[in-house]
């Protein structure tokens, strides 16, 4: 009975909202079997006051299950995004470069006992903002430790579907940015406020 569950669990995580491929590791007798998984994601954000959809390029996602809990754990690692703003009127128009920085590790719940899966996971991060350019000027005008005040906090939920691709959303709201020389106080009237969404797609490899 435990090996045909656990059959099931390996072929569930085909399509874990955050999915590749999942196997049973060992685990020492009598301790309760984890399953460590590693995944291909596809994620974007829409930003509300900028009334932008940002498309992030592909990351990972890696981590594990424990089976005697239904609980995840796990690092997403996301590459750079860049995304057009105004700084309240005076830059016309300014391309910056974004980056998710995590803080915590992302944890999160999966109902076994459900067909499709429901699934909701937790990320904490900072928005880093690598650099802001104006135009073909060769000046990055937030200097080097451009970020928000505090962690954002994303909780994502959807259900997951054998043999098909999960997606997983959640909305965040983005705190004040401090550390972003002259341009802080210009870059917090654009950027942070609640209503955003975070979306996540995995699709089985």
């Amino acid at each position: 009975m435990r090996f045909a569950t656990n059959r099931r669990v390996a072929s569930f995580l085909l399509v874990l909202p955050l999915t590749l491929v999942g196997v049973l590791s060992e685990q020492p007798a009598g301790a309760a079997p984890f399953v460590p998984f590693a995944y291909k994601l596809n994620a974007t954000t829409h930003l509300k006051k900028l009334n932008q959809t940002v498309t992030v390029p592909p990351g990972t996602f890696v981590g594990q299950i424990d089976l005697g809990t239904s609980r995840l754990t796990g690092t997403i690692t996301l590459p750079p995004a860049t995304i057009k703003l105004k700084l309240a009127g005076i830059i016309p128009l300014v391309t910056a470069t974004v980056k998710i920085i995590p803080t915590k590790a992302v944890t999160g719940t999966v109902d076994l006992t459900k067909n499709p899966f429901p699934v909701v996971a937790t990320a904490t991060f900072n928005i880093r903002v690598l650099s802001a350019y104006a135009g073909i000027l060769p000046i990055n005008l937030v200097g080097n430790s451009c970020t928000t005040s505090t962690p954002v906090v994303v909780t994502m939920r959807g259900a997951a579907s054998l043999g098909a691709p999960a997606t997983f959303s959640g909305p965040y709201t983005i705190p004040p940015l401090k550390n972003c020389g002259l341009t802080t106080a210009a870059l917090s009237l654009v950027i942070p406020g609640p209503g955003n969404t975070f979306t996540a797609v995995a699709t089985p490899q």
